[in-house]
């Protein structure tokens, strides 16, 4: 029991809702890019049991369908991010990069790119062992484990991609350098290693950088990895450019992309030789994102939803898609919400709040409700995906 709620209930809600072939559907339509031929049919929504991102989303909303919605909004944005980086390194030749998902996790990513990369270019690496056998077995990715100790790591072979969310924003400063250290040297010639920082502007108000430009704290979502290797890290640019230059040499440079991945943390990129022309990745697109604040069934039966969307792309966004059983209907944005646009540090998301109030037909089995966020150039986020208890037959609450 977690105040009140039981965990453990709420997985086996979760667990439903990945079973659920309409919202598996509607996740697959958010994945963007996927090759002809690929159906919903090949996406697995299975989540490992022992997936601390989604028992972290649990634990902290207490409810299965904000988890499952954030779960994989978060996953389908990261899917869209490295796929965009991979697309302007390598233009047409990036379906057939040698790729290395280092933390992978239990396959947040590999969920949705062991659909649209050849099985036999991807790698994941994993210090959790039943992450790394979880991700082989779910979507046919070779894997090798991560040692703690940077200097133990060997692949076997070298990439053109090495892609690492969420690992260097839990690193503590040795660390941080250790593995950019020995990760870039996993590089082949012409790669590329792309990770994600927690940006010093992304620090708790009471909390002061201090002049190194790190700053650790031991503790993380985490609770089995250990606390002295894996907490939670802020950095500023100059840190990450100073850790660069002493690993890659004093003249090598960097690409970085402000809130890349999931309109939170930066992505830096790296390349093998110095000098890579990362002009392409000037237009990358974070995309639309949002939430759902509210999400419930009123005493008359009535759905009533209300969150915001926007992208720090183009600002607020013109509506957002509201599905209820397959039927869609637009829900414009401009309520006040300038909570978001402190947050995110941008003034045009001040009126990007939205609301949605339907009463669905009574009868039997759940309402399916699906919300998007879309940008004008028809982009696609998954703000809240999940069900509700139908109104009964007699109009009785």
């Amino acid at each position: 029991m977690n105040g009140g709620v039981d965990l453990a209930d709420l997985r086996a809600q979760a667990e439903r809702l990945c079973l659920d072939p309409v919202l598996r559907e509607a996740v697959w339509r958010h994945a963007a890019d996927l090759p002809p031929g690929v159906g919903p049919e090949r996406l697995s929504l299975r989540i490992h049991p022992d997936d601390q991102m989604l028992a972290h989303s649990l634990a902290h909303h207490r409810e299965a369908n904000a988890s499952f919605g954030q779960y994989f909004n978060v996953a389908l944005q990261q899917y869209h991010a490295a796929r965009q980086v991979m697309a302007g390194l390598f233009g047409a030749d990036a379906g057939q990069a040698e790729v290395l998902d280092f933390a992978c996790g239990f396959g947040r990513l590999l969920r949705f790119l062991s659909l649209v990369q050849p099985p036999s270019r991807l790698l994941a690496a994993e210090i959790q062992p039943e992450a790394l056998a979880f991700v082989r077995e779910a979507f046919g990715v070779a894997g090798v484990a991560s040692p703690a100790d940077p200097a133990r790591f060997e692949p076997g072979r070298r990439f053109d991609f090495i892609w690492v969310a969420s690992l260097f924003s839990h690193l503590p400063p040795a660390l941080f350098e250790g593995w950019l250290r020995r990760l870039h040297g996993c590089l082949a010639p012409d790669g590329v290693l792309c990770f994600s920082v927690h940006d010093a502007c992304l620090l708790p108000p009471a909390q002061a950088m201090p002049d190194s430009g790190c700053l650790f704290f031991p503790q993380s979502e985490i609770a089995d990895l250990d606390t002295a290797v894996y907490g939670t890290t802020y950095v500023t640019e100059a840190f990450v450019a100073a850790t660069i230059a002493r690993t890659c040499g004093a003249d090598h440079g960097y690409h970085r992309i402000p809130r890349g991945l999931a309109h939170e943390q930066d992505l830096y990129l790296v390349a093998a030789a110095p000098g890579r022309d990362y002009g392409a990745l000037q237009a990358f697109r974070r995309g639309p994102w949002g939430w759902a604040d509210e999400r419930r069934r009123l005493p008359d039966g009535t759905l009533y939803l209300r969150g915001w969307a926007a992208s720090l792309d183009e600002g607020a966004l013109d509506a957002v898609e509201a599905s209820v059983d397959g039927v869609a209907f637009d829900c414009c944005t401009g309520g006040l919400r300038e909570d978001v646009a402190q947050v995110l540090g941008d003034a045009r998301l001040a009126h990007s709040g939205w609301e949605f109030r339907h009463r669905p037909a009574p009868g039997e089995g759940p309402v399916r409700v699906v919300v998007s966020a879309r940008s004008r150039r028809g982009e696609r986020a998954l703000v809240f995906a999940g069900h509700f208890a139908r109104p009964p037959a007699d109009g009785a609450a």
